[in-house]
């Protein structure tokens, strides 16, 4: 995903996506039949679950908290 590429919406998920917030600043989001993927810099990559802890992550307030982080992460790149 490039920085002027749109960010996804939530039709580009199917239902029963989690998504979570991990220390702050990852977006992360579970997909049943898929597993979990690491959204940080806008390319989804598959994700160790091992590295989730109970003080490390939270589920996302709605969907527009996650894009938000996942946009400030392709700031960072």
């Amino acid at each position: 995903m490039s920085d002027d590429a749109p960010l996804p919406k939530p039709a580009d998920f199917p239902v029963g996506t989690t998504f979570v917030i991990k220390e702050d600043d990852v977006p992360l989001v579970w997909i049943p039949r898929r597993g979990w993927l690491n959204w940080f810099g806008g390319t989804p990559r598959p994700y160790e679950p091992s590295f989730l802890k109970v003080d490390n992550n939270r589920p996302a307030e709605s969907f527009e908290e996650w894009v938000q982080i996942l946009a400030a992460s392709l700031k960072r790149k």
